[in-house]
């Protein structure tokens, strides 16, 4: 499964916005449509970012699922005179069950949601109206629905992977010992940490310390061997440096291996943490969704991630777009940053989109890969960013005060000259000289000149 665009109506900051998410805009028919496997969000808070991955989430849980994680949208449609609208186009692909029509078999999917508010409202026809009066998640009532309903969003399906997550991804909390089972999950389970920041991602540490148990118990399970060196090979390339996986202990606590040195994973950094939760849980669910693909690691499917670059150092938000790509080739990833570097390191197949306020209208814009091949400096204050500066507000006020008296070199007062004295030495520390006109250099005499004629 693959997204192709998402439409809202009267949702939050949106008014009327289509976004799509394929390889060829210029295609006019669904069929034809190519997926682009990376989106990469960007735009200040507030903009709508978290929105478009919580509408996506809700549109590919399934109307039940979405309703026991939205069970009451409250402030979700943004005049409350008529109802908010969130529509998907989806794409089934190899290895999603089901087979809509006989003659000619659908392989694209649109449906719709609707929001209402606390103001009163009707939705239907003139047979099947119905009045609300609370802020509520009506399905639209379609065949195409109904179908999706009973082949695609049902728990217990193979394929029309999706998984969402929220900005706040952690393991369990503290140190405990994790027992044996595994209990199947509900499709809903899958974005619980987009809608409450509490939810922590225990999947990693259940289904570890279960296939661990399982090969204890029966050494010949071959299935599960197979699952548990999927899981740890492909936690290993996400992770940086020489860390792997090192056992599970007779206690069932999960230990890593970091520099040579056995480390329980309460013990890890943030950072790893985050990622082991991310990549832990992701792998899991897919073991689970595509019981029998050799190597799951390569389904199809869609995963939300909001915030990426949480916990992650520099280093890391570098290479993580590229890794997470290599391990999960086919996956259909939807990513919000304010990372540079996650956005460069997406690569030049991505698509970036930037999500600003104009004077009170929301505009989405495709950023040009060349918006973010250049270095971090560059890219932060091209239109994918679109600060001012990248320096500290102190430092580019020194730069400035530098610049206004560098121009009256020749007319500085006592004061003014030893300002400039002790200017000049922060320059020479600082070496701003793409933002800073040297003395006696080609820019400086330019600007000299230029201020004489215009003044």
């Amino acid at each position: 499964m693959w997204v192709e665009s998402i439409k809202l109506e009267n949702i939050k900051c949106f008014q009327n916005q289509e976004i799509k998410f394929i390889s060829n805009p210029k295609n006019q028919r669904h069929w034809r449509a190519k997926p682009c496997r990376w989106i990469t969000l960007l735009g200040e808070n507030g903009v709508g970012k978290s929105t478009i991955l919580q509408a996506l989430a809700l549109l590919l849980a399934g109307p039940e699922a979405a309703k026991e994680l939205l069970p009451r949208p409250t402030g979700w449609i943004c005049n409350p005179k008529t109802p908010g609208k969130l529509t998907a186009v989806l794409h089934q692909e190899d290895g999603d069950a089901g087979k809509f029509g006989t003659d000619k078999t659908r392989k694209t999917f649109a449906y719709s949601y609707f929001v209402t508010g606390k103001e009163r409202l009707e939705l239907g026809g003139s047979k099947d109206k119905q009045t609300y009066t609370e802020p509520a998640l009506i399905e639209e009532n379609s065949k195409i629905l109904s179908w999706l309903r009973a082949n695609a969003f049902a728990s217990d399906n193979h394929g029309w992977f999706a998984v969402g997550y929220g900005a706040f991804r952690r393991l369990t909390r503290g140190s405990q010992v994790i027992i044996p089972s595994l209990e199947p999950q509900q499709r809903s389970s899958n974005f619980f940490s987009q809608f409450n920041e509490d939810t922590s991602l225990s999947s990693f540490e259940r289904w570890m310390v279960h296939l661990d148990y399982r090969i204890a118990k029966n050494p010949q399970d071959i299935q599960a061997k197979q699952m548990k060196k999927i899981g740890e090979e492909a936690i290993t390339k996400l992770l940086p440096g020489n860390v792997e996986i090192a056992e599970v202990t007779a206690d069932g606590l999960i230990q890593f291996l970091v520099n040579g040195q056995k480390v329980p994973t309460i013990s890890l950094s943030d950072g790893f943490r985050s990622m082991i939760a991310l990549a832990g849980d992701l792998i899991w669910r897919l073991l689970q969704s595509f019981p029998n693909l050799d190597n799951p690691t390569e389904a199809s499917g869609v995963v939300l991630i909001d915030e990426l670059d949480i916990h992650l150092h520099p280093s890391w938000q570098r290479e993580i777009a590229g890794w997470l790509q290599e391990v999960f080739p086919k996956l259909q990833f939807f990513v919000a940053t304010h990372s540079p570097l996650i956005a460069a390191g997406a690569g030049d197949k991505s698509l970036t989109l930037r999500i600003d306020l104009v004077e009170g209208e929301l505009e989405i814009v495709e950023i040009p890969y060349l918006e973010l091949a250049a270095n971090v400096d560059r890219t932060l204050t091209s239109a994918a960013f679109g600060l001012k500066s990248t320096f500290p507000t102190d430092t580019e006020n020194k730069i400035k005060r530098y610049h206004q008296l560098n121009r009256k070199n020749k007319n500085l007062a006592a004061e003014e000259k030893e300002e400039y004295e002790q200017l000049s030495l922060f320059v020479q520390d600082v070496k701003p000289f793409s933002e800073i006109s040297q003395p006696n250099s080609l820019e400086s005499r330019i600007d000299a000149l230029l201020e004489e004629r215009l003044s």
